[in-house]
């Protein structure tokens, strides 16, 4: 992706607003992650749900009026229960799932009623990130790159620890004249090969895509109008009939369901800048990922509940109410729950999503 830079011509301070993406099923923690409690509301490391950590990081910076999360209705109790603070006009809520290109246009159409000059910050509510101040530290340089750069897209870029085949790479090219670490983005990688993410993880240049997103709300509606122009006239058709339920359950169940990723960002020529993350990072995509961010045992295993281990090494052990036991293994994930028991190696642990679809 090229892209010539140029500073905008525009002087701003404009009101910053997160926006807490947390419609995501989490299907690969079935059973524990469940239609009625989705992983963005389950308590997978320590005593706060990912929700509440995510939105605990953001209250480092934003007061709780400049704090919106989007969800399905059906989990609206849950948000309310896990958030009192939260006011009631920030909580919107979506029909259905449309992935995040429709979330956030709808939370886009939310802040034009707050501040037509509004940054959008865009979180997803699932992720892992266990230093809130580096956090800020990093989203306050981005904010510093997007007051520069107006009509930009800027997005956070996690350097690379491992050779991760399940992230998207971002490839960073020319810097940005200040603040240091913040370069264009030259282009997208969707998931690599091993071979492929063993080289991207050591040449300096590659890093991880991690969902977060900063723009201002009038240039992501133009980027939605130009990219995904179908959408953008449903969102319009919502816009003006604001508050009129059933023009929004028919217009958003009319969506395709699509990511912002692709729907406009892998489609911009030039105008996305990178802001070097860090911070620790994870976005714990599968059980298997639970090994890398709580305690192992002398085994090497990660054990939550009434677990008993005996011969067992490398695994992931999850009693949810129910008591476990195992004998002799090695590499596996087991996750015993009222939802239902499940047993996998560990190097299948992305194929869950296929055992929870079945269970639906």
């Amino acid at each position: 992706m090229d892209g010539s830079i140029s500073r905008g011509e525009k002087s701003f301070a404009p009101t910053v607003f997160a926006v807490v993406l947390a419609g995501g099923k989490g299907e690969r923690f079935w059973p524990i992650s469940t239609e009625a409690q989705p992983k963005a509301f389950l308590r997978l490391v320590g005593s706060e749900s990912l929700l509440q950590a995510t939105v605990r990081r953001v209250r480092l910076e934003l007061p709780w009026a400049q704090i919106i999360v989007v969800v399905e209705e059906k989990q609206a109790a849950l948000v309310r229960e896990q958030l009192p603070e939260l006011p009631a006009a920030n909580l919107l809520l979506e029909p259905q799932g449309r992935d995040t290109a429709a979330a956030i246009g709808l939370a886009s159409l939310h802040l034009d009623q707050r501040d037509s000059e509004a940054i959008m910050v865009v979180l997803p509510a699932d992720h892992y990130v266990p230093d809130g101040e580096a956090f800020v530290a990093v989203l306050r340089r981005a904010i510093t790159v997007l007051t520069s750069y107006p009509d930009w897209v800027v997005m956070c870029g996690i350097p690379p620890t491992r050779p991760e085949t399940g992230y998207g790479y971002l490839q960073a090219g020319e810097p940005l004249p200040a603040p240091s670490g913040a370069f264009l983005v030259r282009r997208f990688l969707e998931k690599p090969d091993r071979q492929t993410a063993e080289r991207l993880m050591t040449d300096g240049c590659h890093y991880w895509n991690s969902g977060i997103f900063l723009w201002r709300n009038a240039a992501i509606q133009h980027l939605l109008a130009q990219h995904m122009p179908q959408v953008w006239a449903g969102l319009c058709r919502i816009r003006e009939a604001w508050g009129m339920q059933d023009t929004l359950v028919r217009e958003y169940g009319a969506f395709t369901k699509q990511s912002v990723d692709y729907g406009v960002l892998e489609r911009m020529e030039g105008g996305i800048a990178m802001v070097r993350a860090d911070f620790g990072w994870d976005d714990l995509g599968a059980w298997d990922a639970l090994a890398r961010v709580l305690p192992l045992d002398e085994s090497g295993n990660v054990n939550v509940g009434e677990v008993q281990a005996l011969d067992t090494t490398q695994s992931v052990i999850i009693s949810d109410g129910i008591r476990v036991a195992t004998v002799g293994l090695s590499d596996m994930i087991v996750v015993a729950s009222k939802d239902g028991v499940l047993i996998c190696p560990k190097d299948r642990a992305q194929e869950v999503r296929k055992i929870a679809r079945k269970s639906q």
